[in-house]
């Protein structure tokens, strides 16, 4: 982005106090826009993915037990519709990235498992996106870096209250 155009940006704001906040709300979006775009070219480029694949891996990966959840607790907490998820599934599932297994006890029901495969594939790349954000933040010094995951996580918290 234009160096310029930033500058008139924040100008602006300044000068108008209704439109102050738009300097807290935009450069997030803006950022968050950047790293999502880059990212996205990043896991299409080298492994023929997008980003609800690597949500769904990354998800069994962060948060289930034995890299297990349900196939409703996929989509609840992606905020995916079921014929969405089916879709994703499908293709995580015939690149053998996951597996679906039965309930022992529910015969109708199945559990969404990451494969030793998926295991390896989400590694490998939370390493690399940590690389690409590691480059992307490494303008702040270690206490700007502490300040600021701070300031998040308070706001991440607050969308929850």
């Amino acid at each position: 982005m234009d160096k310029q155009y930033i500058d008139s940006f924040y100008d602006r704001v300044k000068s108008d106090e209704k439109c102050e906040i738009f300097s807290l709300s935009l450069p997030l979006f803006l950022i968050n826009k950047d790293l999502t775009v880059a990212s996205e070219q990043f896991l299409k480029t080298n492994y023929d993915l997008l980003h609800t694949d690597i949500d769904v891996l990354a998800s069994l990966f962060f948060n289930g037990e034995d890299y297990t959840l349900s196939p409703t607790d996929l989509y609840d907490g992606l905020i995916f519709s079921s014929g969405g998820m089916t879709k994703v599934l499908k293709k995580l599932e015939e690149r053998k990235l996951i597996k679906r297994e039965y309930i022992s006890n529910d015969k109708r029901k199945k559990l969404v498992c990451l494969t030793q495969n998926g295991v390896e594939l989400i590694t490998e790349i939370m390493d690399n996106k940590a690389c690409m954000l590691e480059k992307s933040f490494s303008i702040l010094t270690n206490k700007e870096k502490d300040d600021l995951k701070k300031i998040l996580a308070k706001l991440l918290y607050s969308l929850n209250s």
